[in-house]
Formats: C-alpha cells, structure tokens, sequence
C-alpha cells in the first residue's frame, strides 16, 4: 500500500512537522513527520523519516519508519527498516527481514475494533 500524496482522500503530515495531540481522520494519512499522540484513520502509511508516539488504530498499516505503541488494524505490515515498540491486533501481520518489531503479536478476527474517527464526526 503506497499511498498518493496527490490524492484528495489523504491527508500528510510533512517532515518538517512535529504535532502534539490525537489526529483523527476519515480519509488516509501518509506521515513524514513526528505525531506524539494517538492515530485513528482509514490506511496509514508511516514513512522512513516518520515517527508516531502513540497508539493506532486504522484499517491498515504500513510502516517504513518508526511506532511507538500498539496497533490495531486489519492489516499490518513492517518494512524493512522500520521499528515498532508495542503491540499488534491485526487479523493479518507481514514483517520484513530487517524489521525491528518488541512487543506482542495477537491475531484478532475481523470485527470492530477502537475507532477514534467517530469522535470526529
């Protein structure tokens, strides 16, 4: 899943940003920068440079970068590269050779899961 920075279903935070906070969001998220706070959307995508400090909580996952918290998610996969220091809830879980991945696996099945984004609404 590479998600288009062009597209109008998602949102990016650049890499010259740091936010402090929840983001909350009904469309995709590519993140280049720093978020020190939860994650709710629809597909995330955490690149190289990207960090999140918090938990998530999307209906799929990609990291190149680095999480620091538990995901929860349909679908995670860690590249080659990227670092996770907490948990996964995932129905489905791909990790790379090169990956770095402390904490606990859980397979969940498929059904609701934390979904911060109706707080949005």
């Amino acid at each position: 899943m590479i998600l288009d920075r062009e597209s109008k279903n998602c949102s990016v935070i650049g890499e010259d940003l740091t936010l402090e906070g929840n983001v909350i969001s009904k469309s995709d998220l590519l993140i280049e920068g720093v978020i020190q706070g939860n994650v709710s959307c629809s597909n995330l995508f955490v690149s190289r440079g990207g960090r999140i400090l918090g938990d998530v909580s999307c209906d799929s996952v990609e990291v190149e970068g680095t999480v620091n918290g538990v995901i929860t998610a349909s679908r995670v996969d860690l590249k080659d590269g990227s670092v996770l220091e907490g948990d996964i809830l995932s129905e489905s879980l791909s990790i790379d050779h090169g990956a770095t991945f402390t904490g606990a696996a859980k397979p969940v099945k498929s059904g609701p899961k934390p979904d911060l984004r109706e707080a949005a609404e």
